[in-house]
């Protein structure tokens, strides 16, 4: 092996990103050396002007394992050159402070949906709820409490297409549901949801979780609580314009919201009060400019209170609606 540094294997690999036209060459290429060298940030450091080859025996085992990460290193810097996305190379996102396999069959957890786990779990900020909704002091109080938008320790949530199962399995960790249901129209992506459920989650909490194959409500049953769901919503004609990273790497199913980017807010609002039980919630991740467009239909299908609220890049993120009709609309066959 010729004499090199981690220094200057970073400096090659993110001059190799960046004429690829990566967004952050730098902070990629640190972080594919780091997982394909087993080092953390600080040993990083310690070994950033050293040979690959004073990691043995301390980091690596031998030169074989040496070879090996310095060939895992350059394949996955050839991947990221592709536009592959960092998250799928490393197969892990951090979401709301747990560690969640991804492939291409789901959408990769993104920070912007942190914002709904925040409202379930009442740990919005006052700077997420805009000014006009200020008013509505009850409901304001009750999303920066710190205490579940429920608060009741029967309550029961379903989360619909819910993809690598990033916010069921994170409401089921952080939450004090009953039961989480998690549903899917792809059984591919509900492979990725069950082995981060069975990964994540604690014995007694695993058990509360369940992941159901249905396009849509067709194989939905019983009442909830809350429902939330990060739907497909990007228009058609949009998707296509998406960087490469999307566009090319992560289940268009996931992505296209038809022409408009509404038709599953749609399905959502009109089916959601068959399945809510009445004072019940739905929250749903939306796009910048959808807040409008789905807080009619909430308002047209009979929620109350809808807001938008923010995430922390101040664009809309999410519209929260409760369900103030008593009438007991039943799901398809009851209760569960």
């Amino acid at each position: 092996m010729q004499i090199i540094t981690f220094r200057s294997l970073l400096g090659e690999a993110a001059e190799k990103l960046k004429n690829a036209n990566v967004p952050d060459p730098r902070y990629d290429a640190r972080a594919l050396l780091m997982s394909a060298f087993l080092l953390d940030p600080a040993k990083f450091l310690m070994y950033e002007e050293s040979n690959p080859e004073e990691l043995i025996p301390k980091v690596l085992k031998d030169k074989e394992a040496l070879e090996e990460a310095l060939w895992t290193f350059r394949k996955n810097i050839e991947r990221r050159e592709k536009r592959e996305p960092l998250q799928q190379i490393l197969g892990t996102v951090g979401f709301y402070g747990l560690d969640f396999k991804v492939t291409q069959d789901v959408l990769c957890p993104r920070s912007d949906t942190e914002t709904l786990i925040d409202g379930v779990l009442g740990n919005l900020m006052y700077d997420n709820i805009p000014e006009r909704y200020r008013n509505m002091k009850e409901k304001v109080d009750k999303l920066t409490s710190g205490s579940q938008i429920v608060d009741d320790d029967n309550a029961r949530l379903l989360d619909m297409c819910t993809g690598s199962g990033c916010i069921a399995v994170t409401l089921a960790k952080f939450g004090h549901f009953r039961s989480v249901t998690a549903v899917d129209i792809s059984e591919r992506a509900l492979k990725i949801a069950t082995y981060n459920r069975d990964n994540i989650l604690e014995d007694g909490e695993r058990d509360r979780v369940r992941m159901i194959h249905s396009d849509m409500f067709s194989e939905i049953t019983g009442k909830y609580d809350v429902i939330v769901s990060n739907p497909p919503y990007i228009p058609s004609a949009i998707v296509d314009t998406l960087e490469p990273e999307v566009r090319d790497f992560e289940p268009r199913i996931a992505l296209d919201g038809t022409e408009d980017g509404l038709k599953f807010y749609r399905i959502l609002a009109s089916e959601c009060p068959k399945y809510l039980k009445s004072g019940g919630y739905v929250l749903f991740e939306i796009g910048y400019d959808q807040g409008e467009a789905v807080s009619g239909l909430l308002k047209e299908a009979g929620f109350k209170d809808v807001m938008v609220i923010k995430d922390f890049g101040d664009n809309d993120r999410v519209v929260i609606g409760e369900f103030g009709s008593c009438r007991d609309h039943g799901g398809k066959n009851g209760h569960v």
